[in-house]
């Protein structure tokens, strides 16, 4: 039986986490198991939840995505953080790199480029 990858979802716009858990929801192996509406929403959601995966958005206020990235993997280090962003800027993946993100992908990207990240293709 194959192991189904918990998801949790952190972005400041509840549409876009909607369209996530919907598109989300349709996969096969994939259990979206919380969301977060801003940073410090979403280390306290990995705390409690502890999801295998997190889609991280940036701009989120309380606590930017990257400075929750960097908190949660130094606290929660097997959780893989894949940011999504609007920021098609490189000194933002290059940011979410160093925080500890596993992958950055834009927010206009296919939803197949968005579950093979969490799948780790």
């Amino acid at each position: 039986m194959e192991r189904t990858v918990r998801v949790a979802i952190a972005d400041d716009q509840a549409m876009f986490r909607q369209s996530l858990r919907l598109v989300l929801g349709r996969q096969a192996g994939l259990k979206v198991v919380a969301e977060a509406d801003n940073g410090q929403s979403a280390i306290e959601m990995v705390e409690e939840h502890r999801p295998d995966v997190v889609l991280m958005d940036i701009s989120m206020p309380d606590l930017n995505g990257i400075e929750a990235t960097r908190i949660i993997m130094s606290r929660f280090p097997e959780t893989r953080v894949i940011i999504l962003s609007l920021h098609q800027e490189q000194n933002f993946a290059l940011q979410a790199c160093l925080a500890g993100a596993c992958r950055y992908l834009c927010k206009d990207c296919s939803p197949q480029d968005i579950l093979d990240a969490i799948l780790g293709h």
